[in-house]
């Protein structure tokens, strides 16, 4: 059952950046001056995302990585090159293939989704490329930052630390989901992954509680978001505000910089992938 839980988790990841290759695929089409003058055409871009839809087929990470690599080998002047890349960047990772998924990853050049780019970190950190692991940390909390100040919603403030930056988030609107109102983001100046303090009204969580317990406390949890999980440290009343509980996020994720968690696999042949970034550096609240 755990399994299939996976694999169904990884099927959902690739068919989204096939659903993203589909667009570039048609935007290109528009472009192009005669598609049947290219060598190859938009009938093997489709006929790869099809394969990937296949569903007489195990979309295991093999087969995934199998049409892919086919389709880039035979088309790599195509528009979803790049796309198709970064779908056999991942498939490659899951196949603890660090040296294939780093090239492919180099190959796609800028990703947009958090995901990707973490798994692209773990595959060069793998093959020994800690300047290029970093680098890329840096950039997309860069571009995390600027797109959560551009936000109507989103008060951003930055404060430089001993070891690194922390990113102090508050949010006006509350995700429907995970209810964060506030969130501590640490970012090492140096190695290391990022960690992030969130201060949430978790409605799934609540609910589940109050079932239990039979009266309806309300309160919101604290949560210490690392790379390789969640921990909740506590449950505090509404009525403690964001602006209270800064002095404590502050002091726990200054300790967290002292000693970052670092992209270290438990089995030396293992690449060790973060789960859950977006939890690491929180995005816009859903509407």
């Amino acid at each position: 059952m755990h399994g299939n839980r996976y694999l169904s988790k990884r099927t959902r990841r690739y068919i989204g950046a096939v659903i993203a290759a589909g667009v570039t695929t048609f935007a290109a089409f528009m472009t192009l001056p005669s598609a049947s003058a290219q060598s190859c055409t938009m009938h093997d871009a489709t006929q790869w995302q099809l394969a990937l839809h296949d569903a007489a087929r195990e979309q295991s990470p093999a087969n995934v990585r199998s049409v892919t690599e086919a389709f880039l080998n035979a088309c790599p002047t195509r528009p979803e090159f790049s796309e198709a890349s970064r779908v056999a960047g991942i498939a490659a990772v899951d196949m603890q293939d660090a040296e294939a998924a780093s090239a492919h990853f180099a190959n796609a050049g800028r990703m947009a989704d958090l995901l990707s780019n973490f798994y692209a970190m773990s595959a060069f950190h793998k093959t020994g490329n800690a300047k290029a692991t970093w680098r890329l940390r840096d950039h997309i909390v860069e571009r995390w930052r600027t797109r959560l100040e551009r936000h109507p919603m989103v008060s951003v403030s930055v404060e430089p630390m001993q070891d690194g930056m922390l990113y102090q988030l508050y949010f006006s609107a509350t995700d429907q989901n995970s209810g964060t109102r506030a969130a501590w983001v640490a970012v090492p100046y140096g190695p290391g992954w990022p960690a992030t303090l969130s201060f949430s009204h978790d409605r799934m969580r609540l609910a589940l509680r109050k079932a239990r317990a039979a009266k309806d406390n309300d309160f919101r949890y604290v949560d210490l978001n690392r790379c390789h999980g969640r921990r909740t440290l506590g449950r505090i009343e509404t009525t403690l505000s964001s602006a209270e509980f800064d002095a404590t996020a502050r002091a726990s994720l200054t300790a967290y910089l002292a000693n970052p968690d670092q992209p270290d696999s438990r089995r030396p042949d293992q690449i060790a992938v973060c789960v859950l970034p977006n939890r690491l550096l929180p995005g816009v609240p859903k509407p």
